[in-house]
């Protein structure tokens, strides 16, 4: 496995760093999560200016010729600064599917505009009790179009987006993947409170209508994209996890190394380097085991394995070197003036929205033993 990167990925994830630290001061993390929106308008035009929202797309789509792992790096970066940002929605979760299954005129109308900023898409895969690829969405025909019935839950970012990704199942089974604008009649959402104060919404579909120009693949090939889609989603979550798991033990190291007791720093205490080094280990694993499924994806190589072990690990080491960054940090880690909390909210955000570390060794396990290769938990 060979993770280096060339000098234009490294340039990229430098200049994303250099963007977000200007911009993702304590005061302006502060303000955009106590507000309504939690969107930091002029950072995401700031973003676009800077050629990262076209960094992940096509060169003859109007991006700069990269894919996920270049989507990566941006995600990474994200999570090393926890700043609200609606990049993995849009990225991933919206333009990249347009890039790879959309029509010709969903690309002109849709990825310019993510380039120039213009314009958000998120990807409304989750719904309460199943399977992400195995939407209880219902896609009814009337006529040359579709029908839209159904309930989608923490769908982030949906009251800024032009466009929402909308997985749908046929009476008969099929899966379909639709991108609806979201002015659409019969589309409304209502806030859901986050973890990390990121905006999610409960989206409700009500007889919406979606056309033939608005599907995604074609009416055969729903199963693949939205596979590929959560494949992908999962591993850029892991991304931004990844970056949160590094900047905390960064934190909490250099904290450890200046707070004294018992004129020492509390590093040199046994259970301190001790929690520090297990912590070093989940950040390696997660890092690792994420840029293995990325750039097995990144590749269009099969991936169940790999990305089911990023999922596991971005989770349940992520989880854990948020609990020792705080237990490290003491009563400090509760000061809201203070980084290290946002990374714990963060960790266990994206823990919640992983699942459980049980779920996914079933199904590594099973995977590993030569099981359905199609089994899939949820997102």
């Amino acid at each position: 496995m060979d993770f280096s990167f060339t000098e234009e990925q490294r340039a990229l994830s430098d200049l994303a760093d250099k963007i977000l630290r200007d911009r993702a001061t304590l005061e302006r993390l502060k303000a955009l999560e106590q507000s309504e929106d939690g969107y930091d308008a002029e950072l995401w035009a700031e973003l676009a200016r800077a050629g990262l929202l076209g960094a992940c797309l096509p060169e003859s789509l109007g991006g700069n010729g990269g894919g996920l792992v270049e989507a990566c790096l941006i995600l990474e970066q994200q999570g090393r600064h926890v700043v609200l940002l609606p990049l993995l929605p849009t990225l991933i979760g919206g333009a990249m599917l347009l890039a790879r299954f959309g029509s010709q005129e969903l690309h002109k109308k849709y990825i310019p505009a993510v380039c120039s900023g213009e314009a958000i898409l998120t990807a409304a895969l989750s719904e309460l009790g199943t399977d992400a690829r195995a939407p209880i969405t219902m896609a009814t025909p009337n006529g040359s179009e579709w029908r839209l019935n159904g309930v989608k839950v923490a769908v982030p970012w949906a009251h800024r987006a032009a466009g929402l990704v909308v997985p749908a199942r046929t009476v008969d089974g099929r899966t379909l993947v639709f991108l609806v604008p979201a002015d659409r009649r019969g589309l409304s959402w209502e806030r859901q409170e986050t973890t990390n104060w990121e905006p999610h919404f409960r989206v409700t579909l009500d007889n919406v209508p979606a056309s033939a120009e608005e599907l995604i693949g074609t009416p055969a090939s729903g199963t693949q994209v939205l596979n590929w889609l959560v494949d992908r989603y999962i591993v850029g979550l892991c991304a931004i996890a990844a970056g949160a798991c590094e900047r905390a033990l960064k934190i909490t190291a250099e904290y450890a190394s200046n707070r004294k007791q018992f004129d020492k720093p509390i590093a040199m205490f046994q259970a301190v380097g001790q929690r520090m080094a297990d912590s070093y280990i989940d950040n390696e694993a997660v890092h690792l085991t994420m840029w293995q499924a990325a750039s097995r994806l990144a590749e269009e190589l099969p991936s169940d394995r790999e990305v089911a072990t990023a999922k596991y690990w971005a989770a349940e080491g992520g989880s854990r070197i948020g609990h020792a960054a705080l237990h490290i940090h003491g009563g400090i880690s509760i000061d809201v003036d203070y980084p290290i909390h946002r990374y714990f909210l963060w960790l266990k955000q994206i823990e919640f929205t992983l699942g459980a570390a049980t779920p996914h060794l079933v199904r590594l396990g099973a995977l590993i033993v030569g099981g359905d290769e199609q089994q899939h938990s949820s997102t």
